[in-house]
Formats: structure tokens, sequence, C-alpha cells
């Protein structure tokens, strides 16, 4: 795509200044760090939670901030279910008897992990919903018309169950 000439000038004129020197992997601890360690001198607030990817060194660094566990740390969703995935299909490559036709198949690994974020979607705050939708969209997904396997999905007008 052509850049405009706005682009082309702003590219041409600017100096860019690193503020950080380090690896990749320590800028978001790094930054996030800088972040809640000025927001009480230049804001006047102090930051109660710290949303990440779960897999960063970002929240290490400011839970204790502003005293002992005083940043609760909240995980995407998306990420977690990601992972999920990601780790099936690891386990599937490093098994070899977990693949091939009628066990562990990436489509059944896809369908596996959607089901999944819906259980941890539908679920925020109940422990006890989310194990029991957890379980349920494994055996969900491991059904077929010849076994039908929906003694353990949710009833009623919001199910993700066809069955139900």
């Amino acid at each position: 795509m052509p850049r405009s000439i706005e682009s082309e000038t702003f590219a041409a004129d600017h100096v860019c200044h690193s503020n950080f020197q380090g690896s990749a992997l320590k800028m978001e601890a790094v930054g996030a760090t800088r972040i809640f360690q000025r927001s009480i001198v230049k804001r006047g607030l102090k930051y109660a939670h710290y949303y990440g990817d779960g897999d960063s060194k970002g929240f290490i660094s400011v839970k204790d901030t502003y005293g002992k566990d005083s940043v609760t740390r909240y995980e995407c969703i998306g990420h977690v279910q990601k992972r999920v995935g990601a780790r099936l299909r690891k386990l599937k490559s490093k098994n070899k008897n977990l693949s091939g036709k009628g066990k562990l198949t990436d489509s059944f690994i896809d369908r596996l992990q959607n089901y999944y974020g819906i259980a941890v979607r539908s679920n925020v705050g109940n422990l006890s919903g989310l194990q029991q939708n957890v379980i349920a969209a494994l055996f969900y997904c491991s059904s077929s018309v010849e076994k039908p396997m929906h003694g353990q999905c949710p009833i009623g007008k919001d199910s993700w169950c066809y069955y139900q």
C-alpha cells in the first residue's frame, strides 16, 4: 500500500528516541512497572487490576507496587482459550497414539477449545458452574449420533447444546 505524503514527511522528519534498553521479553514488565509506579504522582491514583495474557512477566513486576498483593490479576479469556488449544495440540504431537481418526484431531481440539471459551465466559465468578460446563463440553464434543453423551450439558433456552 503506498504511503501518503503526510506519512512520508513524518518519517523523514521524525527522530525516534528509545526509552528502553533490554530484551523484548523484559519490555512488557518494565513498561508496566513504570506505568504503575508513576500513577500516584502523575495521576493521583492506584491501579487495582492488571489485565494480561496469562503468560507475561508484567503482573509479577507490578503486583506489590502499592503494598503486598495490592494488585489483582485478570486474564483475557481469549488467551486462556487459545492456550487450551495450544496445549492439546502439543500433547497430541508428543503422544502419537492420541492422534488419528476417532482420537484427538485438530477439528476436535478446535471444537473443544470453542466450548471451553463459552463455559468460561458464561460462568465468571461461578467455579462449580465452570467445572460442570467444562466437563459438559468434553462430553458434548465427544458425542456422536450413535453414542450421544449430553447428560452433562446445560438445560434450558440458553443452552449451547442442540440436544437439550
